[in-house]
């Protein structure tokens, strides 16, 4: 029995602690109802581990932050009135490529006032790729309706590729995303086409039915190299800024900066990573330039340059935080250089030219690392040139952190994706294991306490019982003794004193004192035989009742005449106060009428049924005015008997016509038998 109470306590005592830490704010690491878990189910310690491992590989990985996207958002479809319109997307890589990997990207929007995520992003759509534009001979690259699990648009959607070459890529889009407001719709921040390192969808012929408006939503948008998620990075941080010029006080001042390579080089593309520096992060493209051209040359005077790109008629829009990439025409050079026709803004009515990085690419590599840079002139205002510097052009660093490729970037974001699956998945199955194993603590706990609470019962219901038993035979005993002992000795006095009364020479004085022995010596014995009727168990029931009382009456009235009447009633076990208030006060009535009313007929009738008991008296005595005695008669001890047993007693007298008692009070059962 203590063990089981042991028990009981400790695990109601856990569970309390265990959820009152649990709802509030929680003191450690892991809330006491996670850490009894883990300590009673070893296994939960064991994902936890890999949880550990996984978040911390998380770490090296490719941010999924959000970059600071510029001007473009990307590629908006018209507005359809059904889901399953199908829509074709064409991307014309303009020569067959070898094709290694497939990368769609989503966009966020603000509609209604509220940022989306996945704003457009579709239900269901297919990725096929083909060397002719009708799609004859499509290979099926990517299919959403056999992904599992579900589609995250805040990952960008990947298709890995075994050297296969093309020409077309195909997106076709079999279920559309629902806006807010009803309108069926697509929408894409990107699509990027790797082959050796590069994406070549960059600038790429787009053929598809699409919604346009500048400078966010056109279909060149969609192969601008811009997407949500900004630079290819690593958390690995930059210490540098990038190149800074100085600055001018008019936006047309000319400025330029440029890159002898180690050698020659057959270069492929251009990047420009703008800067975001991070003593002005707010800033994002700070310094790129709004009108510029790139040139590339074989000699140091540019006497015959070739233009990669000429925005100059154009203000070009802010790239934000993501690269522009410029392809070539595979040009043999040794110099590049980027001259600004137009300068950003940098503040306080001051223009200048900067950059974060300058990357050129020859075979899907970046060349430019460590090349010398040249510039019209520099920025050499302290302490902010530490972190300004050309050098900083080309040391494989943002504004803010690493630079990688865009195929490990790619590869490490598709990573994370698949590592944060993992986690969710495995952080559910320790939820559920906690949960799982704190709900079996609470039953077990309930059925400790439940056994605990029918134990206790139980031996409550044993020593009420052992108690019960106990005081049946103390009163059966006390009866006995009662009847044995003092019985026998009131027997004999009441023998004694009846016998002196009958000798004729006794004393006249000595009478008077035998007789009040002898009537004294009756009483008791009466009244002890009521006591030991009473303490006898076995006498309980009401048809006893009624016959004890049946029994006594004569000796009370004496002489008296006594109709005595009995209605049928139910056998009940009574209980042992019940029974005594019903027998004495049934005496006191039959004592007022033979002592004090002077009666010669008394009439007795006892009633009721299963629910009352009810006894009436009536004699033809000399009768008293009721409202005139309050003492006498015994009426006090009536109204108090009655009172006790939830009852009531009514006496109705003339003086002349006899008196008239009604005692009713509700049946009390035996406590055992209710």
């Amino acid at each position: 029995m203590r063990i089981v109470t042991a028990l009981a306590l400790f695990f109601c005592v856990t569970l309390v602690v265990a959820w009152e830490l649990e709802a509030g704010e929680k003191q450690s690491a892991l809330g006491l109802q996670h850490r009894i878990a883990r300590w009673i189910r070893p296994l939960i310690g064991n994902d936890e581990q890999f949880l550990h491992e996984l978040v911390s590989r998380n770490e090296q990985l490719p941010p999924l932050s959000r970059g600071r996207r510029g001007a473009s958002a990307g590629f908006h479809s018209r507005f359809y009135d059904s889901a399953d319109e199908t829509i074709d997307i064409v991307l014309d890589l303009g020569e067959t490529r070898t094709i290694d990997r497939v990368a769609v990207f989503s966009v966020s929007a603000v509609f209604q006032g509220e940022m989306i995520a996945g704003y457009g992003f579709p239900r269901r759509f297919r990725i096929e790729v083909a060397q002719d534009s009708a799609f004859e001979q499509a290979e099926l690259l990517f299919d959403s309706a056999s992904t599992d699990p579900v589609i995250r648009p805040e990952f960008p959607v990947q298709a890995v590729m075994q050297g296969l070459s093309a020409r077309f890529l195909r997106l076709r889009v079999l279920e559309h995303w629902q806006r807010g407001d009803g309108k069926y719709l697509t929408a894409l921040g990107e699509i990027m086409v790797l082959s050796g390192g590069r994406n070549v969808a960059i600038g790429a012929k787009v053929n598809a039915k699409s919604f346009t408006s500048l400078p966010d939503w056109s279909r060149e948008n969609l192969v601008d190299g811009q997407t949500d998620l900004g630079l290819p990075i690593v958390p690995e941080p930059s210490a540098s800024n990038g190149f800074l010029s100085n600055a001018q006080p008019v936006p047309t001042a000319q400025k330029w900066v440029q890159l002898e390579l180690a050698r020659p080089a057959r270069i492929e593309e251009v990047r420009l990573i703008p800067a975001e520096p991070f003593d002005a992060p707010s800033q994002h493209a700070h310094g790129f330039p709004r009108r510029f051209r790139v040139i590339a040359s074989s000699t140091p005077d540019f006497a015959s340059p070739y233009v990669i790109a000429d925005h100059t008629e154009i203000a070009f829009p802010n790239p934000g935080d993501n690269p522009v990439i410029l392809p070539t025409s595979d040009v043999m050079v040794s110099y590049i250089r980027l001259e600004a026709e137009e300068l950003w803004h940098i503040s306080n009515g001051k223009y200048a030219l900067a950059l974060a990085e300058m990357q050129v690419y020859e075979k899907g590599h970046n060349i430019a690392k460590g090349a010398t840079v040249t510039a019209s002139d520099v920025f050499t205002k302290p302490p902010f040139d530490r972190v300004w510097k050309p050098e900083f052009l080309v040391d494989g660093y943002s504004s803010q952190n690493q630079l990688i490729e865009l195929d490990q970037w790619l590869k490490g974001l598709d990573e994370r994706a698949k590592s944060e699956r993992e986690i969710d998945r495995i952080q559910a199955r320790v939820q559920s294991t906690v949960e799982g194993t704190t709900n079996t603590l609470l039953i077990l706990a309930a059925g400790l306490i439940a056994t605990l609470v029918a134990l206790t019962v139980s031996i409550w219901v044993r020593r009420k019982r052992a108690l019960a038993r106990q005081r049946d035979e103390m009163r059966t005993r006390i009866s006995r003794d009662l009847h044995d002992d003092l019985g026998s000795r009131l027997g004999g006095m009441r023998l004694i004193s009846e016998s002196m009364l009958t000798q004729p020479e006794l004393p006249s004085a000595m009478l008077g004192d035998l007789d009040l022995i002898h009537r004294a010596s009756r009483e008791a014995t009466d009244a002890m035989r009521d006591i030991v009727w009473l303490l006898d168990n076995s006498e309980s029931s009401r048809t006893k009742l009624i016959s004890h009382i049946r029994q006594m009456t004569p000796s009370i009235l004496g002489t008296v005449q006594c109709e005595f009447t009995v209605d049928d009633g139910p056998e009940q076990p009574l209980d042992f106060d019940f029974r005594r208030q019903i027998l004495f006060a049934f005496k006191e009535c039959l004592g007022n009428a033979a002592k004090h009313a002077n009666a010669k007929r008394v009439s007795c009738h006892i009633g009721g049924g299963a629910k009352r008991f009810t006894f009436e008296v009536d004699d033809d005595g000399k009768g008293f005015v009721v409202e005139k005695t309050s003492r006498g008669h015994g009426l006090n001890n009536l109204r108090s008997r009655a009172t006790a047993l939830g009852g009531s007693v009514t006496v109705s007298s003339q003086p002349g016509e006899g008196t008239r008692v009604i005692f009713d009070v509700p049946v009390r059962m035996s406590r055992k038998n209710r």
